[in-house]
């Protein structure tokens, strides 16, 4: 039935790609149903460098708490914009759906009762933001991306406990489409592959000492290298490499990050949701550096998610060094049938099906509140 009614949709979400790439999924799969999508974002340029590669609405709003501190932010994100609230008035929607961060807590605090809203965390704890929305009943519902990201309280806080339910990050099509094959070790015929993802925000440790920890296992194991380094690390990411004699591949922004995948053996890098959600996809080994300032050490509990399984490995940020590094990888290619058993235990078909899952509880949401929306107003 809700496949054959047409909804307005407005997934709110900008900032990262964390927010960005998994509203993307879920917009196309809104729009091939046959529903009218917008996403509403920020407007920063990763934002407008993502976006520029679909064919999706897009309407950008200044955020107005931006430029304030974690705490700040927090409070000032409880006022209504009069632009977003504007937006909602005129398009009229029957689901907003936030997708966590600041940006999206200002749309959906905006739009008071005038939609449906859901709101999808993507981390194993939920951000301050979608706390509150749960908190003070402003979401209808809200999705897990990882497992146990809200509380016991949380959940208690929500009108049934049945909205509140994990069903995990949709990861795109063309990270699905993959034929990943795992590749056995040790092989002295095989060099392994490994894609060090250091990105620009926060991550200068793994730039930093990659390269070195290369440079220390091509005595002994030869490696071929993949590095997206981020734009503010680029050029000193490759003169490492350059003056270690090693014949690295140096990117600043992966746009085609499912070729990287398909061809790695070993994924290196922080521990975002999405980050975790893609590994566990395709059943991709990790050795994972949460980044150490996350609100809420947030990536420390995603990278443990992948970890407790045995799917990844983890190092703290305040622990990286070459020589750990170098030693962690080299106990992943070193020992009999380790990569197979990593792979294994990180594949989750959960976050095959997160896409398809999302749309269907978004689908029963509204359709359990549509008949208020028809009458104007949700109920307290």
């Amino acid at each position: 039935m809700a496949k054959e009614r047409k909804y307005k949709i407005i997934i709110a979400a900008g900032g990262t790609g964390g927010h960005i790439f998994p509203a993307i999924a879920l917009a196309k799969k809104f729009t091939s149903h046959g529903h009218k999508v917008f996403i509403a974002g920020t407007g920063n340029e990763l934002e407008k460098k993502i976006f520029s590669d679909h064919d999706i609405e897009i309407k950008y709003f200044k955020s107005t708490i931006k430029d304030f501190s974690s705490i700040k932010k927090f409070f000032l994100s409880f006022r209504k914009n009069k632009e977003i609230r504007s937006y909602i008035e005129k398009n009229d929607p029957d689901l907003i759906l936030g997708m966590g961060g600041y940006a999206s807590s200002e749309f959906c605090l905006s739009a008071e009762r005038k939609a449906c809203i859901i709101i999808h965390e993507q981390n194993s704890i939920a951000g301050r933001a979608n706390r509150f929305l749960v908190i003070n009943r402003r979401a209808k519902a809200a999705i897990e991306g990882l497992p146990g990201s809200f509380t016991w309280f949380n959940k208690f806080m929500m009108k049934s406990p049945d909205d509140i339910v994990y069903l995990g990050n949709p990861v795109r099509d063309d990270i699905l489409n993959i034929e990943k094959k795992v590749r056995s070790f040790p092989d002295k015929l095989k060099k392994p592959r490994i894609f060090i993802m250091g990105g620009s925000q926060g991550a200068r440790s793994i730039n930093m000492n990659t390269p070195k920890a290369i440079s220390l296992l091509m005595k002994s194991l030869p490696i071929e290298v993949i590095h997206d380094s981020g734009d503010n690390d680029f050029e000193a990411v490759k003169k490492q490499y350059l003056e270690l004699g090693i014949d690295a591949k140096v990117t600043s922004f992966n746009s085609n990050i499912e070729n990287a995948y398909e061809w790695a053996d070993l994924l290196i890098g922080r521990a975002g949701a999405m980050t975790v959600s893609e590994a566990s996809a395709i059943g991709l080994p990790s050795i994972l550096i949460p980044f150490p300032y996350a609100i809420d050490n947030h990536q420390w509990f995603n990278a443990k998610f992948l970890e407790n399984k045995g799917g990844a490995l983890i190092i703290k940020d305040k622990d990286l060094k070459p020589e750990v590094l170098a030693n962690k990888i080299h106990s992943v290619f070193n020992m009999e049938g380790k990569l197979e058993s990593m792979s294994e235990a990180a594949f989750d078909m959960s976050f095959i099906a997160a896409t398809e899952n999302i749309v269907n509880f978004c689908y029963k949401i509204i359709e359990k509140h549509h008949i208020f929306h028809l009458n104007g107003d949700y109920p307290n």
